[in-house]
């Protein structure tokens, strides 16, 4: 019974995000969610308390990036977020974006609804490798630490970092316990290509969209 109702907890979540689009008409709502992963980057590079993130997108192996993220709950809560990931090359380029969802229920006194930006910054290989697999849960699969309160001597320790912007919490926000769950309609409408996989867009980089390039361009030089 308490599964059931974390899972309608999320579910209402990502009614609420329109999560799931599916369909040829749908490209111009994942084009837009590019364009907004663009702008929220932008955001995070502007405000005055990222500085270790602002520092660090040049050594991340790939950003999640989140324009849509909400949280909320009565008693039961939740959170659910869609976003888009680019990775890094050595050679300091970018990949085109893969979609993905994340997601978790939780019990525990909590109230109201909360919304924001969030930005997973990918700093290991061991990281990077998990999201190439259809989902994979933080803490578990990857440890996830909170920046920048859980930045400093202990950054090595960690293969993701979250940072937020959401209304009432700046900076840091925990994360885990969330699943990640690569979104493979999204991808193959984004992108026309009914068999494209998470490898193929962020590894080998087989498929593109012009769309995304002012997001890769923006990307690009903040990492230089």
């Amino acid at each position: 019974m308490q599964k059931y109702l974390v899972s309608l907890v999320v579910l209402i979540l990502f009614t609420t995000l329109s999560i799931v689009p599916s369909g040829a008409a749908d490209r111009e709502k994942l084009e837009q969610r590019v364009t907004e992963a663009g702008f929220a980057f932008r955001d995070f590079q502007k405000d005055s308390r990222m500085t270790w993130f602002r520092a660090n997108v040049r050594y991340a192996k790939g950003l999640l990036i989140m324009p849509t993220w909400v949280r909320g709950g009565f008693f039961l809560g939740g959170y659910a977020g869609n976003g888009v990931l680019l990775a890094q090359d050595r050679d300091g380029s970018w990949s085109h974006p893969a979609f993905y969802d994340v997601l978790a229920g939780s019990f525990g006194l909590q109230f109201g609804i909360a919304g924001g930006q969030v930005i997973l910054m990918i700093m290991t290989d061991t990281g990077l490798r998990r999201f190439l697999g259809d989902k994979f849960q933080l803490g578990a699969d990857a440890s996830i630490g909170v920046g920048p309160e859980g930045i400093g001597a202990k950054a090595e320790l960690f293969d993701i970092f979250s940072f937020a912007r959401v209304k009432g919490l700046y900076g840091g926000l925990t994360l885990e316990g969330g699943g990640v769950i690569v979104n493979n309609d999204n991808n193959r409408t984004y992108y026309g290509d009914s068999k494209v996989t998470p490898t193929d867009i962020l590894i080998r980089r087989k498929v593109k969209n012009p769309q995304a390039e002012d997001l890769i361009r923006t990307l690009t030089e903040a990492s230089r």
